[in-house]
């Protein structure tokens, strides 16, 4: 009879810690799914925030290396500071009548900036709202601060997939802007300015 008990007592001492086995495997198992869960979660929170930091980066990052020349386009002081030597003036011009004059220099001194550019352009003739002229190239004497003197604004618009080292400043509404690009040194080394008739 003594054997009997003793029997019973060890069996439910070793099904009472089996169980008790089973139950804590299950809370490790869980424990573990749901440190990994979180482990997720954080990874995911981390990777959008790093995204979003970089993309705020960039575009500051775009913004402040600008400001400087912005700021002196506006008040109509030097600008050959920010240019780099060897620069490239590109320029294009859409005009619903006389249609589309492009033209290019390379190799500039960053003075440059700062005096009439003399470039040779093409102007294809092919406006839409008047009668197709003859194609045309011309030299023409490029005076930025004339261009810029009736601008309403000064803006640095944040357009999406935006390149790292290009800006645009948009002046008189948005048809007429430079395209600014900068080399690793916070340089200008391209410049475009660009017109184009919304009507």
């Amino acid at each position: 009879m003594i054997k009997r008990k003793l029997t019973i007592i060890t069996l439910l001492g070793f099904v009472t810690f089996l169980i008790s086995c089973n139950s804590s495997t299950n809370r490790n198992v869980n424990d573990d799914k749901s440190t990994k869960d979180k482990e997720q979660v954080d990874k995911t929170v981390i990777d959008s925030k790093i995204k979003n930091e970089s993309t705020t980066e960039i575009k500051s990052h775009n913004t402040s290396k600008t400001s400087g020349f912005l700021t002196n386009l506006k008040t109509g002081e030097k600008l050959s500071s920010f240019f780099n030597d060897n620069w490239i003036f590109i320029y294009h011009e859409d005009n619903r009548c006389d249609g589309s004059t492009d033209g290019q220099i390379d190799n500039l001194k960053s003075t440059q900036i700062d005096t009439i550019i003399k470039l040779k352009v093409k102007n294809d003739g092919n406006g839409w709202a008047c009668d197709k002229k003859e194609p045309k190239t011309f030299n023409l004497d490029f005076d930025l601060k004339k261009k810029i003197k009736d601008w309403d604004r000064f803006e640095i618009p944040s357009y999406e997939n935006q390149e790292e080292n290009i800006v645009y400043v948009v002046g008189a509404g948005e048809s007429d802007y430079l395209k600014v690009y900068y080399d690793n040194n916070d340089l200008i080394i391209k410049l475009e300015y660009r017109s184009e008739d919304p009507g």
